[in-house]
């Protein structure tokens, strides 16, 4: 009798090979491909490809929110915020109870120049700290910001917001400690509140931590997967949002040569509104 050995052989190879395949087959894996394609072609200017692209990643990601997400972003980018925003509605019956999804929701919607709607969530984020599901401080400097970033557009907000900012930075800071993010908050509004001098202080600070934290890890070795490059990238283009508002408080001083220098740092790191450093 011939010996089965070839057989079995061949038999295990076949469920190594299938158990690889879907792996490389899982619809999360797939739609992330088209998604890293997506962002390709938006950087290189081919926006119709981005959306197709884009589109099949987002029929590979199921009722994924943060999928809806990341292509309501992708339309905003490329001029159609009005499918941006249908987008985020539809998303809305699927992520009631995701709340990372709601604070990136936020921001998206600040950068869209929908600050009524995004401080809407703000404080809704709030009301979830409260009941001990999302962090106090976090929330509290999301509304914080996005009062800034209202009067940065100067959507018409009434004063008393800023105070309001005020007092959540504060209690933010109280909670958590001083960091350079909430630092930046405080300056920012600060300088909304007409206190340059005081915003000058927090964003000088900031971007002295923020600097130090990123020649830090460009120090670091590199280690396989850990994506430091992305990292760098990542902290470039928030030290060139705390060099933006320094810049502003500066104009705001009367030291335009300052301010000058700044908005260039800013402009170089990839301050950039549409992007979301901003």
């Amino acid at each position: 009798m011939k010996s089965r050995l070839p057989l079995l052989r061949l038999l295990l190879i076949s469920l190594v090979v299938v158990a690889i395949l879907s792996q490389f087959l899982r619809p999360s894996l797939v739609g992330q491909w088209y998604w890293a394609s997506a962002l390709e072609k938006l950087d290189a200017g081919e926006n119709d490809q981005a959306i197709e692209l884009g589109e099949q990643a987002l029929s590979w990601s199921g009722d994924s929110p943060q999928a809806h997400l990341r292509m309501a972003e992708l339309f905003y980018r490329v001029g159609r915020t009005d499918e941006a925003l249908a987008l985020l509605e539809k998303s809305d019956e699927f992520s009631s109870d995701d709340l990372t999804y709601l604070e990136m929701k936020g921001f998206l919607l600040s950068r869209m120049g929908k600050h009524e709607e995004a401080l809407a969530l703000a404080d809704k984020l709030i009301e979830q700290a409260k009941a001990g599901k999302f962090h106090l401080h976090r929330a509290l400097n999301i509304r914080a910001y996005s009062t800034a970033l209202a009067w940065s557009d100067d959507a018409g907000l009434p004063p008393e917001s800023l105070d309001r900012a005020l007092n959540d930075i504060g209690e933010s800071i109280k909670i958590y400690g001083v960091e350079a993010s909430y630092l930046d908050t405080r300056g920012y509004v600060k300088h909304f509140a007409g206190d340059n001098e005081g915003a000058l202080q927090d964003l000088n600070t900031a971007v002295e931590m923020y600097d130090a934290a990123l020649v830090k890890l460009a120090e670091e070795e590199e280690v396989w997967g850990s994506m430091k490059e992305v990292r760098l990238q990542q902290m470039r283009g928030v030290l060139g949002v705390l060099y933006h508002h320094r810049g502003e408080t500066l104009q705001a001083l009367g030291r335009d040569e300052e301010a000058e220098k700044d908005l260039k740092r800013a402009d170089r790191l990839g301050y950039s509104r549409l992007k979301g450093h901003w």
